[in-house]
């Protein structure tokens, strides 16, 4: 009885965790929409037309776009897209805010598309901190640690 339930429950994990990895993906791609959108309001601002500033403008979308989420998200467009020529569907699997970090680590530097690339990869594949600590300039050192599977006894290192 209790493998059944269990099947049930294994069953119906893996069907909602399935929907959360494509309603991420979906909502990683609105990202995106939206700053352009906003990018385009922006610069060309059109946000007068029903505020006085840009911040006022965001604020009155009842929406919760802050004014550092917006910054964020058009920066990361004028980074990787505009300067870099990273097309958006390489972007799509790595948050905003590490994009933001790693973005600001080489904007402005006229990178080699290789060394381009590489900031891209640790941006995919490196936690926000450490991202902040490679940023910062500090020797990289990966938190990590090991970790043993209660079922087989394996151990696993995990970055933290």
């Amino acid at each position: 009885m209790n493998e059944i339930i269990n099947e049930a429950l294994a069953t119906e994990a893996h069907k909602y965790h399935q929907a959360v990895l494509r309603v991420t993906v979906e909502i990683k791609k609105n990202l995106w929409d939206l700053a352009i959108v906003l990018k385009h309001i922006r610069d060309n601002q059109l946000y007068k037309f029903y505020n006085d500033t840009w911040e006022a403008y965001l604020a009155s979308l009842n929406s919760s776009i802050s004014r550092s989420f917006a910054h964020k998200l058009i920066t990361n467009f004028e980074i990787w897209v505009e300067e870099y020529t990273i097309p958006q569907d390489k972007l799509q699997d790595i948050g905003s805010e590490k994009l933001y970090i790693a973005g600001t680590m080489i904007s402005g530097q006229g990178l080699a598309s290789e060394e381009v690339m590489e900031v891209l990869e640790q941006a995919r594949t490196l936690s926000r901190s450490d991202l902040k600590q490679l940023k910062s300039g500090e020797e990289y050192e990966p938190r990590c640690k090991v970790v043993t599977c209660p079922k087989c006894g394996t151990e696993f290192k995990v970055m933290l």
